[in-house]
């Protein structure tokens, strides 16, 4: 398992993008989004996206070089067409509309349809709350078989995605309050980084196409489908959740692009998108008070008994700081079968 610094990462996947045709912006913008989810802990959102990328460019599927552009605004809201451009470049551009109308109104509600795989959606929360801005955060998928990846609870089907959803506040200097997850009891990439592992996942996180729980990571691939947040009790609360990400984001968004505004959703029929709303706490009292009563809800809920086979209780996004302190000193491990077919790509790109 080799070992990496950030910096040698993400200039791998940058001359990477760079030699299938990508525009040097938009490679800097998606190589660096990637090595900070490796930071952050969330290998399944990092490194081991290069390979889907390029064979996604390479199909089609990514327009390595298209501009995201805004079809729609008004003082404090704004729609953007991703142009089928990475799902980074269209989200970070979505973000700087978004933070500048809440710079100056208070508040920006912005979505991007048309963009293919976000990354990691807490890093465009992680930069809004540098700004002091709280922030909700979504995308949805529906329809189309490629994509598709949860059954609705009580079915064996794939009929929505993992539509992570993420809420954040901020804190302090090493990063915000931050929820940042899947719908999902996983995100489909954790799956992706158990089987190129070899390992098996910790609980019945997938069924088989019979609806059969499993916890081998290859049932997925093999035409099974991931389970909702409550996994075989208690998806319900995750299959709605889901389902409402699906409206905020899908939805919400996909308006906005006119090719999609007759469009109902069949079996050969997606819809997807993104949408955030990004709020200036500076417009409701000092910063520096809201970090302090952050600060006081943080030490009140870590000074609690702890069960057995815990050291402490974390606050939501603690986690993620700690690994990037830590993978900071360490470096960045990268399972062997992902730096095998990133070094297959190497070679036939001629990256050195």
């Amino acid at each position: 398992m080799p070992t990496f610094k950030p910096e040698r990462l993400t200039q791998i996947t940058n001359d990477l993008l760079l030699a299938v045709g990508s525009s040097e912006s938009h490679a800097k913008t998606v190589s660096e989004h990637l090595t900070n989810a490796n930071l952050a802990g969330h290998d399944s959102h990092g490194f081991i996206r290069i390979i889907q990328y390029v064979r996604e460019i390479n199909e089609g599927d990514i327009n390595p070089t298209a501009e995201p552009a805004v079809v729609n605004e008004t003082s404090t809201t704004a729609q953007l067409d991703g142009k089928s451009t990475f799902g980074q470049v269209a989200m970070t551009a979505a973000l700087e509309v978004g933070m500048a109308k809440a710079h100056e109104h208070g508040l920006g509600l912005v979505n991007v349809s048309n963009h293919e795989h976000t990354g990691r959606v807490g890093t465009y929360a992680e930069t809004a709350a540098e700004e002091g801005m709280a922030s909700f955060m979504c995308s949805g998928y529906v329809g189309g078989p490629n994509l598709m990846s949860v059954a609705p609870f009580g079915g064996t089907m794939r009929k929505l995605s993992t539509n992570p959803l993420v809420i954040a506040f901020p804190y302090n200097d090493d990063g915000p309050v931050l929820l940042d997850f899947a719908t999902t009891v996983s995100a489909e990439g954790k799956l992706r980084v158990a089987r190129a592992k070899g390992a098996t996942l910790p609980d019945y996180w997938t069924i088989t196409a019979d609806g059969t729980p499993s916890n081998d990571p290859n049932t997925y691939y093999e035409g099974g489908s991931l389970l909702p947040i409550g996994g075989l009790h208690g998806g319900h609360k995750g299959y709605a959740l889901s389902f409402m990400v699906t409206l905020f984001g899908a939805v919400l968004a996909a308006v906005a692009t006119p090719e999609m505004q007759n469009t109902r959703v069949a079996s050969d029929t997606m819809l997807y998108g993104s949408t955030m709303i990004l709020i200036d706490l500076h417009r409701f009292g000092s910063l520096e008070l809201i970090k302090a009563q952050v600060d006081g809800i943080v030490s009140y809920v870590k000074d609690t008994p702890l069960r057995e086979g815990f050291s402490e209780v974390l606050y939501p996004g603690e986690y993620e700081i700690r690994n990037r302190q830590q993978r900071r000193i360490d470096g960045l491990y990268i399972e062997d079968a992902t730096w095998d077919g990133v070094a297959e790509l190497m070679a036939q790109y001629g990256v050195e």
